[in-house]
């Protein structure tokens, strides 16, 4: 007998508080449960607010191949070559500027950026540890190169609200992402849906052959976007109204679970496996 079609041709994945653990390490039932709907013909692309230099490790996990949206959309990768095929930019005067009144707006708050080539940029007092990849200190009023993206880090961000982030910026950057004292800033024009929605369009996927996962607000647009959108149960509770259905949490295999459940409601001779 032949099984039905899949229930989707694409699962696009956040990283941080969804498809990793909190100790940002990929279980074994996760594992399983993508590579059993690569296995179905199904594609899995990270959508993320990491730089390419820190998915590596989870893309040799799960043995990936095709192309990841990083940088919070910034930035498409191919995997596992780990080839940039497509980047939008903040030019090297604006990310100076940005950087500035980041730092006249909060005193206390520590910058860093993401260039192209997969290095990453600290201002001398951003703190330890840093993060995965080559990196370098400069101050970031001498940011001679385009960036991919700016991060500040600072607690007084945890109690000023997104919109009073983006007037500071006068739309020469968006906030693509703004939460627990961290602010990302990109071109304008940048963002994770905008950028699967136009990886989704070149392989001719629609909404609806789209499953999306994600933990946060900068996955909200995504999530109602995507044809099943799924937050986990350790986002924000403000946000599972928005979803189409609510996953355990990370640490409790929330990916693998609504996988393993979804793919058993349309495959019979999975179903008698899982049963």
């Amino acid at each position: 007998m032949t099984n039905p079609s899949p229930p989707f041709r694409l699962i696009a994945l956040d990283l941080d508080g969804t498809l990793l653990r909190s100790d940002l390490s990929v279980s074994p039932r996760t594992r399983k449960a993508i590579a059993l709907a690569r296995d179905h013909g199904i594609e899995a692309v990270f959508v993320t607010v990491r730089h390419a230099a820190a998915i590596e490790y989870i893309v040799e996990a799960l043995g990936l191949t095709g192309e990841a949206i990083c940088c919070g959309g910034a930035g498409l990768w191919r995997i596992p070559s780990m080839e940039l095929v497509e980047e939008h930019v903040v030019e090297a005067a604006t990310a100076r500027e940005a950087a500035r009144r980041i730092k006249d707006a909060l005193p206390d708050a520590r910058i860093g950026w993401m260039r192209p080539d997969r290095t990453v940029g600290y201002a001398p007092d951003y703190p330890e540890p840093l993060l995965i990849g080559s990196s370098y200190r400069q101050d970031p009023g001498e940011i001679d190169t385009p960036v991919l993206k700016l991060f500040a880090v600072s607690p007084r961000l945890r109690e000023i609200g997104t919109s009073t982030v983006e007037a500071l910026f006068d739309g020469m950057v968006d906030v693509s992402h703004h939460h627990s004292g961290v602010v990302d800033l990109v071109a304008p024009g940048v963002s994770k849906i905008v950028a699967l929605e136009k990886l989704c369009a070149s392989r001719g996927i629609s909404p609806h052959e789209v499953i999306a996962f994600g933990d946060a607000r900068t996955d909200l647009e995504m999530i109602r976007w995507a044809g099943q959108g799924v937050f986990m149960a350790n986002a924000d509770p403000a946000l599972h109204a928005e979803a189409d259905l609510i996953a355990p949490s990370n640490d409790d295999d929330g990916v693998a679970v609504v996988l393993e459940r979804l793919l058993a409601e349309h495959t019979p001779t999975l179903r008698e496996v899982t049963r």
